[in-house]
């Protein structure tokens, strides 16, 4: 009986600690969809990932991957510190005052990619100046911003990065919503998927146990 509740409580741990894990990893990485079913046939996109203070924000990068309903040959227009490609994922980086991706795109279907941040984490500068990646989407003549945005610049939506304060501090996100067409949430590690794994299997063990 002492060795069931043992296993027990130590399988709730394991779940607590992936739960955990998976609030804490999750802030590099999140999960973008753009539901384009009433924008019309074509358009652009414009990914921006600019700094709130230019020269003195850390120096941070988003990564874009994962694309879903993107066409691989459509037509780019970059401005500022942005390199790769849909294959291989495009790298925005924050250290002009504007740096873009602009691309062309579909409408009519549900449009999705992943972001993720990486670089210095801690700004002791007093500022605490971070970043922020905003999407837009326009019509094909770049006349009009879709998506009945809230936002006054008319973004659908943004994820702004906070660095620390203090030497060994890790930052944090905080992501926004303008339009009803647009959606971000988190993405699990493949550790935090794992630990989960092993809990839940610690738990059925220790309930047949127990039965």
């Amino acid at each position: 009986m002492h060795a069931n509740k043992l296993t027990l409580r130590t399988a709730i741990a394991a779940l607590a600690l992936a739960f955990g894990s998976s609030a804490a990893l999750a802030d590099t990485t999140l999960a973008v969809s753009i539901d384009t079913s009433m924008f019309g046939n074509t358009g652009w996109l414009d990914f921006q990932y600019n700094p709130a203070n230019p020269g003195i924000s850390p120096a941070t990068t988003v990564t874009l991957s994962g694309f879903q309903g993107f066409d691989e040959g459509a037509v780019v227009e970059t401005i500022g510190q942005v390199t790769g490609s849909q294959a291989t994922g495009y790298v925005i980086g924050n250290g002009d005052s504007l740096n873009s991706l602009f691309r062309a795109v579909d409408y009519g279907q549900v449009l999705s990619f992943n972001v993720t941040f990486s670089g210095d984490n801690v700004d002791l500068s007093g500022g605490a100046y971070g970043s922020t990646f905003a999407i837009w989407a326009y019509d094909a003549g770049v006349t009009t911003a879709l998506g009945s945005s809230s936002a006054a610049d008319g973004r659908l939506a943004d994820i702004t990065w906070a660095p620390a304060t203090t030497v060994g501090g890790s930052g944090s996100f905080a992501s926004a919503s303008y339009s009803d067409a647009a959606a971000i949430s988190p993405v699990p590690e493949p550790s935090s998927w794992l630990m989960l794994g092993i809990g839940a299997m610690l738990v059925a063990g220790a309930a047949r146990r127990r039965a």
